[in-house]
């Protein structure tokens, strides 16, 4: 199976490996932000590689009619070679941080792997059976503008720690999966499989996964045609 963080597009059936996944364990969905986020912070890089080399060609000017031609070329040729190192660098940086960075739903928990760096990494789980309810909701301006949204597991387990206010608290007890689109349809799925858990949890193992793109008739035709061991 392929290791989930070297995959650059995660397909149906989901056929991947993730630490800690236990032998009876199944993918049944993983995600990561939309890659739209990820652009617009590449984007961002190139912006402020562009303002280095602007910066730059002004003080050549400047220092070219003070301390001549050659220092000014020394200078220019240090910015530049900074801008190419910070598009580089920044690059590389927040591409890692987006594909490592990544959300799972399998048939025992919902998982969530955080990279704050490129080598390091924090991780959250909530079990099917701690979920008291879920919610999709779309989070201010940026989300509305690119038709994205936050799916929301709320969970029965009280929170540990001290809190300075009750937001603090409130906020322990939730497992997010942001910056994604079908986050509506994601809660109907979650939903759907809580209670397959409830009520089915010797055949969970051949529950259907996650499928954000077909819904319906189109889905179950789907299924029916290249997956028929899964059910729903």
């Amino acid at each position: 199976m392929t290791n989930i963080f070297h995959a650059k597009h995660f397909t149906f059936p989901y056929e991947y490996k993730f630490p800690g996944q236990e032998t009876n364990e199944r993918i049944l969905y993983v995600t990561r932000e939309n890659r739209i986020l990820l652009l617009l912070r590449q984007v961002f890089i190139l912006l402020v590689a562009t303002v280095l080399m602007v910066i730059g060609y002004f003080m050549r000017r400047a220092v070219n009619g003070v301390l001549g031609d050659e220092i000014g070329s020394m200078l220019t040729l240090v910015l530049l070679v900074f801008a190419i190192l910070f598009v580089g660098i920044g690059w590389w940086w927040v591409t890692s941080l987006w594909k490592k960075s990544i959300a799972v739903v399998t048939t025992k928990r919902l998982v969530k792997y955080i990279y704050t760096t490129p080598a390091s990494r924090y991780s959250l789980a909530l079990p099917l059976d701690m979920i008291v309810d879920t919610g999709a909701y779309t989070k201010g301006f940026m989300q509305t503008f690119l038709n994205l949204g936050t799916f929301t597991a709320r969970s029965s387990a009280t929170s540990s720690g001290v809190a300075t206010d009750d937001s603090s608290r409130i906020n322990k007890k939730y497992f997010y999966i942001e910056n994604i689109r079908k986050a509506e349809d994601l809660q109907h799925y979650v939903g759907k499989l809580l209670s397959a858990a409830r009520t089915n949890a010797a055949n969970l193992n051949t529950f259907r996964p996650f499928l954000p793109d077909l819904k319906g008739e189109a889905r179950a035709n789907f299924i029916a045609k290249n997956f028929p061991q899964f059910w729903s």
